[in-house]
């Protein structure tokens, strides 16, 4: 684990600059939604994403997207942590080993957020 900031903007994890395209699936009001957007950021705990659909923190999602740093298409569970207008805190849950790897990787080759 990286620890980043100090004080009440404490990370856990340093975030890194990313630019990828992700599908978000889930169930609102009991019905399935599909929604592309895109992701800016990304940490070992979670991505930064925008998201042009309305959803509420705690809500699960489940994102494809592929990483800079890879060729294949991965899924990751995520919930909704934090909102900002259109601009998503995503938390990963659940996540394999080989996916924590893969996420690993592709921080340690992404440039690191300012």
């Amino acid at each position: 684990m990286t620890q980043s900031g100090s004080g009440p903007e404490q990370r856990r994890w340093s975030r890194h600059k990313i630019d990828v395209r992700l599908k978000a699936s889930c169930k609102l009001d009991g019905k399935p939604i599909t929604m592309f957007g895109r992701a800016n950021t990304l940490s070992q705990g979670g991505i930064g994403a925008y998201i042009p659909h309305t959803l509420a923190i705690g809500t699960s999602l489940l994102l494809e997207l592929t990483f800079p740093y890879s060729s294949a298409e991965v899924k990751i569970k995520a919930v909704v942590r934090s909102c900002e207008g259109f601009r998503y805190g995503l938390e990963f849950m659940d996540l394999r080993d080989e996916l924590r790897t893969l996420i690993v990787a592709n921080c340690n080759a992404s440039p690191l957020l300012q």
